[in-house]
């Protein structure tokens, strides 16, 4: 089954490992215009990591520096969140497509129409379900 993932934030990256745990054959792609998961132009919502911490998978997240404040409200602990979950995502075999502009979805076909970045700068892909996070 094809899992297309608009949009990368906490909420959508942890969409995609829950759906993972419950069916690692299943073939996710995360499109996000940004050109890095985690760092974007636009600031994250501040969160307080060691909370957050807790109401996750410790496995869906890896590395993130000692010296990110882990106790104090800050934008840039939720940064190197998303970043964490999105490397634990491409070592599950998620493929990410960064700097991506969905052109059309369609939804009768089940086929989105991208351009952007990286491997496969544009073209059109099938779906099986579709979680549209763009804000």
């Amino acid at each position: 089954m094809k899992i297309t993932i608009l949009g990368i934030s906490q909420e959508s990256l942890c969409l995609a490992h829950s759906i993972l745990d419950d069916d690692p054959t299943r073939i996710i792609s995360i499109y996000t215009e940004d050109a890095e998961a985690g760092f974007t132009e636009n600031p994250r919502e501040p969160i307080v990591l060691k909370d957050t911490l807790r109401k996750i998978s410790s496995d869906w997240y890896g590395y993130i520096p000692e010296s990110v404040d882990r106790v104090r409200t800050s934008s840039t602990s939720s940064s190197w969140l998303v970043k964490a979950l999105a490397i634990r995502l491409a070592e599950r075999g998620t493929q990410f497509l960064l700097h991506t502009k969905i052109l059309d979805i369609d939804e009768e076909t089940q086929e989105i129409s991208f351009r952007g970045g990286g491997s496969t700068p544009s073209g059109t892909h099938r779906y099986d379900q579709l979680y549209d996070f763009r804000q």
